[in-house]
């Protein structure tokens, strides 16, 4: 049966007039933020100030960004254009594909895919790709076993083996070449597992994540430019914006005497108005904003264990007002050469308006729908005539029955 469309309508209708009303309220709230980012685009006291006094009334929740002093030569309303391109670099991509758990199926398992691609810049040489597969599959306790198979836990799962992959590879490839090593992840840095209501279990998540970002600074410490970056297309976070918001924070309307700004904006993510919107409107292609820290309780772990992070704004080309944001942890952000390198890398590679290894590292790692087929094949031999014994949930039957031939139940 067919969505019957005339039924939400009335709905459509009122959620398109919304949306159109909220583009406006957020048009108009960004124009304010522009002018103040233009008004104290170069005043870095006044940021550092209210920065400070943001700090003390949100309890030391604030999220936000502070520029980084070694960029205090670049205006904040400005755009970088690329330099410093080195002749030839080493360029990894790393990405992951999963097969979920279905518990409705008649045998439990997740499939993990790894793809990397090893793109030798300016070099006469083919790109080198691999791939790393994982099965994982209940023991004979399947209790001992049942929290490792939810959707949550293989998504981070999947997370940990990129960085790992990523990290592995950048320090192999440091050990043999000369040249600028640039691992790009394809997604934030400043990680933190989503779907898990462990603390305990989230720190040693982030424990291992981190212990990835520290393996890549030894071999960038050891060998010579080993970068490691994370690329975020159309990013929807606000620490900019609130940055720039906590200019209010200690000023009073003289009408009413109440102050200006609630400091709980300043613990949000996100209050609809983003940063890459507000860049979109300053940078031109293939220019970066200059570098910020963010700031956060996660980014407090981080440094905690000296891999704080930092970040820039980047127009990759493409046309339009695309805006990517570049996670670098804070050893390489503090390295204005580093920045510059991994500034004109990135862009080098965004021919298309995304990295080209990154494009890659996805065709590389995906599981297609032939490839899962052909693995239950697999099993489903490999387990024999007992097999036959065993179905999926009556559940799952039902759907694909009813799904395959509605015909069958009379209609």
């Amino acid at each position: 049966m067919t969505l019957e469309y005339e039924k939400i309508l009335p709905k459509v209708k009122d959620l398109v007039a919304t949306a159109v009303s909220r583009q406006r309220q957020l048009e108009s709230q960004q124009k304010e933020i522009a002018q103040k980012l233009t008004d104290y685009a170069t005043d870095r006291d006044a940021i550092a100030r209210s920065l400070k006094i943001a700090q003390e009334k949100t309890g030391g929740k604030l999220y936000a960004a502070e520029p980084h002093p070694a960029y205090a030569h670049e205006p904040l309303n400005a755009g970088v254009t690329a330099v410093n391109l080195p002749d030839t670099a080493v360029i990894i991509g790393g990405d992951g594909s999963q097969v979920l758990p279905d518990r409705h199926a008649p045998y439990l398992y997740y499939l993990i895919n790894i793809g990397v691609i090893i793109y030798y810049h300016g070099q006469q040489r083919a790109p080198d790709v691999f791939t790393k597969p994982t099965l994982e599959y209940p023991g004979v306790d399947w209790q001992a076993d049942e929290a490792k198979f939810t959707s949550s836990a293989v998504s981070i799962q999947r997370d940990l083996d990129e960085i790992g992959a990523l990290a592995d590879t950048a320090c192999q490839q440091s050990g043999q070449t000369e040249a600028p090593v640039l691992a790009l992840l394809d997604q934030r840095m400043l990680y933190w597992p989503i779907g898990s209501s462990n603390p305990k279990e989230d720190q040693n998540i982030v424990n291992q994540w981190i212990g990835a970002l520290r393996r890549v600074e030894t071999c960038h410490r050891e060998n010579g430019p080993t970068y490691l970056a994370g690329y975020i297309s159309q990013p929807g976070t606000s620490a900019v914006v609130n940055m720039l918001r906590a200019l209010d924070i200690d000023k009073v309307d003289e009408t009413t005497g109440e102050y200006l700004l609630d400091p709980d904006i300043l613990m949000k993510r996100s209050a609809g108005l983003v940063d890459a919107a507000l860049f979109a409107e300053i940078l031109q292609p293939g220019e970066r904003s200059t570098v910020f820290v963010n700031i956060s309780a996660n980014n407090q772990t981080f440094a905690n264990q000296g891999q704080e992070v930092c970040f820039f704004y980047l127009h990759p080309g493409g046309g339009g007002k695309n805006i990517a944001r570049v996670d670098v942890p804070r050893w390489l952000a503090d390295d204005t050469t580093a920045v510059d390198q991994i500034h004109a890398l990135i862009y080098d590679q965004c021919k298309t308006a995304f990295p080209y290894v990154l494009v890659r590292a996805d065709e590389i790692a995906v599981i297609l729908s032939q490839d899962r087929d052909y693995l239950e094949k697999m099993i489903a031999v490999g387990m024999g005539p007992d097999f036959a014994l065993r179905q999926g949930s009556a559940k799952q039957i039902g759907k694909d029955l009813a799904r395959s031939s509605p015909a069958h139940y009379g209609e």
